[in-house]
C-alpha cells in the first residue's frame, strides 16, 4: 500500500487541502470527531477507530448501517484516537501516512501528537503531519524535504537531548554539527536550492516545512 491519510479531531485549517490529499489515498481512516469533520468536508472514510464521545447521531446512523468500517474502543483508555488510528495505519504497512488536523488550540495534545510521530520511525514508515502550509515529519537517517521551494522555512528541533546534522540545500548549512534540544539554533532556516536535504546521523529531530517562508 502506497500511501494512508488519518483525519484527525484538531483544527482543519483547509477543507480543500484535506479532500486534496484523501483524494490522492490509498486508505483513510478517521480518529473519532474526525469523521464528523470529515462528512462535512464531503471526504470518504475506509475506517472510523476511537471511543466515538465526540461523533453526533448522524454519524453513529451511517457506522450502524454499516456504511464504514468502524473499530470503537473504551472512553477509559491509555491510548489517544490518534495513536490508535496511526497504530492502525502501520499495521497495514504503507509507504508513507499522511495525517490532517492533529495541531489545535490544546498544547498537551498538539505536543503530544508531535511525539506520536516517532512510531513512524520506529515502523520504518514516512509519516508526516499536515496542517495548511505547515508540515511535520520525524527524520533519522536521510530525508528530502517533501515539496519544497526555494524560500520555503526549514526549522529542526531537536527531540534528543542532541542531535547531530548535515544539510544540503539549506541557507545556513550544516556539517555533522550539533543542535541542542534547548537551543532555537536550528530555527528558521530556508531553502536556498533544490533538493532541501537534511541527514541525522545521530539522535532525532523534528523537521517542520512551511511553504512560502514564515516569520523568524
Amino acid at each position: 500500500m502506497d500511501t494512508i491519510v488519518i483525519l484527525a479531531n484538531g483544527d482543519w485549517s483547509d477543507d480543500v487541502q484535506a479532500r486534496r490529499l484523501a483524494a490522492g489515498a490509498d486508505y483513510i481512516i478517521a480518529a473519532d470527531g474526525g469523521y464528523a469533520q470529515a462528512r462535512r468536508a464531503g471526504v470518504r472514510a475506509d475506517l472510523v477507530v476511537g471511543d466515538f464521545d465526540s461523533l453526533g447521531p448522524e454519524e453513529f446512523v451511517e457506522i450502524e448501517a454499516g456504511r464504514v468500517e468502524f473499530r470503537r474502543f473504551p472512553h477509559a483508555k491509555d491510548s489517544s484516537d490518534l495513536e490508535l488510528a496511526l497504530d492502525a495505519a502501520i499495521a497495514r504497512r504503507p509507504r508513507a501516512i499522511v495525517i490532517v488536523g492533529a495541531l489545535g488550540r490544546r498544547v498537551d495534545h498538539a505536543l503530544s501528537n508531535l511525539h506520536l510521530l516517532e512510531r513512524g520511525a520506529d515502523a520504518g514508515v514516512d509519516v508526516r503531519l499536515v496542517d495548511g502550509r505547515q508540515s511535520v515529519a520525524h527524520v533519522r537517517g536521510r530525508h528530502e524535504v517533501d515539496g519544497a521551494a526555494v524560500g520555503d522555512t526549514v526549522s529542526l528541533v531537536p527531540l534528543s537531548a542532541t542531535a547531530r546534522v548535515s544539510t544540503t540545500g539549506l541557507r545556513y548549512a550544516l556539517r555533522d554539527e550539533d543542535l541542542a534540544r534547548a537551543s532555537s539554533r536550528g530555527v528558521s532556516n530556508e531553502v536556498a536550492s533544490l533538493p532541501a536535504l537534511v541527514t541525522v546521523s545521530q539522535g532525532d529531530l523534528l523537521l517542520i516545512h512551511q511553504a512560502g517562508g514564515g516569520a523568524a
